[in-house]
This record gives structure tokens, C-alpha cells and sequence, in this order.
């Protein structure tokens, strides 16, 4: 923005105002930036417009800490999600990355609708200011945790990453932002020669390589070994521990056994576990019993782990990632 204002003859410090009306201020029209000149505001009307993607759905669960799921429509028509997921110390936005995604994970409703490409940072950064603009408590964190896989499109959104967290404009702590993946290794390497890296949470799916390689179609091909390799890396240069996410269904990955094997193969990278309840959205998986799911958890802490299980957000208002946008496109085996 600085580098705008000098091409229109300006101070560059004007583009410093500019970042800060748009993403501190949230402003949606130049006439808003009142300590900007009115022939500079006139100009960049002229030129340009600022403009927020449209929500098209909203629904909110029952319950007073319930999540909001929003759709939001893109200027092209395409369409993606973002949830806004309050709680007791802490309220968190996921993100999502690209219009529908090319890994086809089984477990995933956004896999039904195949990619139909990659978000630009403006629009991830757009879906955020829209949902802080209507939000009722302040965001503290945000998830790319949404519609794609992030690694995939890991330009733009580092390039969000960068906005999201910058102190003269959004202001969110790095510490406080959070990237999902199913596992690209080199990308993961990638991630971690940035200045100030994201969290990492790795979604294994399983311990088991083949069992892993059906569930995740595409990641799948990297094997586990590989994937612990890239990680050990992340956490040796940037510091931070891994989040190792495991997505529990029914008779896929749910046994003592299942987490012994997660226990051994975790080793000694530094590590907690997330285990999340299946959200039957998509697939022909079952949601664990809870029974299952604390045996499993109190196995792995039995072997020393630190273990959280997640208690389930937004099941009663589609919340799995793609659901909401599969079903406006009636796509087949999504449920309603």
C-alpha cells in the first residue's frame, strides 16, 4: 500500500494510513478514512473498491458458547466456509484456504467437491474481517483448519498469515494462529524457514501406513516415517511442538492397539495429542463410542503423552469442514 500511494504521487506513509482504516479500523468505504485528504479518497474511490465477501448462510448452534458457521460467497460465485468457535479463555475463527480441495480424504465433506482452486490472501483475510465485524467478543486466534489444505496454497496463505498478524493492522500474536495439514513434507519444511511460523498440527488419520494410505488418498503416498522426519525438523528449527490430530471413528482407528502404535510412533518428537469425535458428515465411518474414545486417551496417558480430547464443536450446525457448501450444491453423500 505504500508503494501505491508513491505511484500516485503521495507521502508513503498515506499507504500506512490506508492498511491501517481497512484492517485495524475495519473499513469498507474510503470515505470512512476521515484523516485521509477528500481528493486522495475521491481518487482511490475512483480506482479501486473495498468489499467483504457475502455471507450467503449463517447458522449458529444451540447453547450460549455455540459455534457459527458462516458460507460466504466469493467474488467469482465460488463459495467456502470459516466457523467462529467461542469458549471460556480464548475465541477462535477457522479458516479456510482454497475452494473445495484436490486430496479427497475420506473422512471429508470438502473432498466431495474436488478443488476448484486456491483462495488469494484478500479473500482469507476478507472472511476474516467479515466475521469480526459481526463477531460479539474479540478473535484471539485463528485456524486454518477450514475448506483445503493450507500447505497447498502456502504462498497466500502465509501471505493472510502476515496480515493477520501484523501489529499496525490486525494484530493478532503469531502464537495465536494455527495451520492444519494432512502432511506435505517439503512444504512443511518450507513452512519452517519462515521468520515466525504458524503452530503445526498434523491430522495422521492412522498409525498404520496402509490403513493411512486408504483414508488419505493423496497425502497418504508420503509414508509415516517420512512425515515424522519433516516434523522433527519443524520442531527443531522453529521451537514449537506438534499437534498430533487424530480424527477417532468407529473400527478404523479406535483401539488400544491404534494408540500404542501412535505412542511408538510419535517417539521422541515433541508432541501433544488432539483426539477429535468423527463428525459423520461424509464417508462411511461411525463416531467412536465415548467409552472408546477414554480408553484410548487414558492408553496414551497411561504411556506418558500429554492428551487432549476434544470436546465436539458445531456437530448440530454442520461444522465438519465442507458440509455447509456441499449441501447449497447438493452434492451427493454429503448428510443433510
Amino acid at each position: 500500500m505504500e508503494t501505491l500511494m508513491v505511484g500516485l504521487k503521495r507521502k508513503p506513509f498515506h499507504g500506512r494510513q490506508l492498511h491501517a482504516w481497512i484492517h485495524r479500523h475495519g473499513a469498507t468505504s474510503f470515505d470512512e478514512m476521515t484523516d485521509l485528504a477528500k481528493d486522495l479518497r475521491v481518487e482511490l474511490a475512483d480506482r479501486w473498491t473495498i468489499g467483504l465477501p457475502k455471507i450467503v448462510e449463517q447458522v449458529t448452534g444451540e447453547g450460549q458458547d455455540s459455534a457459527t458457521k458462516f458460507l460466504f460467497e466469493l467474488a467469482d460465485g465460488e463459495r467456502v466456509e470459516a466457523v467462529y468457535i467461542p469458549a471460556d479463555d480464548r475465541v477462535t475463527v477457522c479458516l479456510s484456504s482454497q475452494v473445495g480441495c484436490a486430496f479427497g480424504c475420506t473422512f471429508c465433506a470438502t473432498g466431495l467437491l474436488g478443488l476448484k482452486r486456491n483462495m488469494t490472501s484478500a479473500e482469507i483475510v476478507g472472511t476474516f474481517l467479515a466475521i469480526r465485524a459481526w463477531a460479539p467478543k474479540r478473535i484471539s486466534n485463528v485456524v486454518f483448519m477450514g475448506m483445503g489444505e493450507p500447505l497447498a496454497n502456502l504462498k497466500e496463505v502465509m501471505a493472510s498469515f502476515d496480515v493477520l498478524t501484523d501489529p499496525d493492522g490486525i494484530g493478532l500474536s503469531h502464537r495465536k494462529v494455527t495451520l492444519s495439514t494432512v502432511g506435505l513434507p517439503a512444504k512443511i519444511r518450507e513452512l519452517a524457514d519462515y521468520p515466525y511460523p504458524p503452530k503445526l498440527v498434523f491430522s495422521i488419520a492412522s498409525p498404520r501406513d496402509e490403513q493411512r494410505k486408504r483414508v488419505l488418498p493423496v497425502a497418504g503416498r508420503f509414508s509415516l516415517s517420512e512425515m515424522h522426519d519433516a516434523l522433527s525438523d519443524y520442531a527443531e528449527k522453529t521451537k514449537h511442538w506438534i499437534t498430533i490430530a487424530l480424527l477417532v471413528a468407529d473400527g478404523l482407528n479406535d483401539s488400544l492397539e491404534d494408540a500404542r502404535m501412535l505412542h511408538k510412533w510419535i517417539g521422541n518428537l515433541p508432541a501433544k495429542v488432539n483426539l477429535l469425535r468423527y463428525n459423520e458428515a461424509a464417508g462411511n465411518f461411525r463416531r467412536a463410542d465415548e467409552e472408546a474414545m477414554e480408553r484410548f486417551a487414558a492408553e496414551l496417558a497411561r504411556l506418558g503423552r500429554t492428551v487432549v480430547l476434544r470436546r465436539s464443536r458445531g456437530r448440530d450446525i454442520s461444522a465438519a469442514c465442507g458440509q455447509l457448501a456441499a449441501r447449497s450444491l447438493n452434492i451427493e453423500g454429503v448428510k443433510k
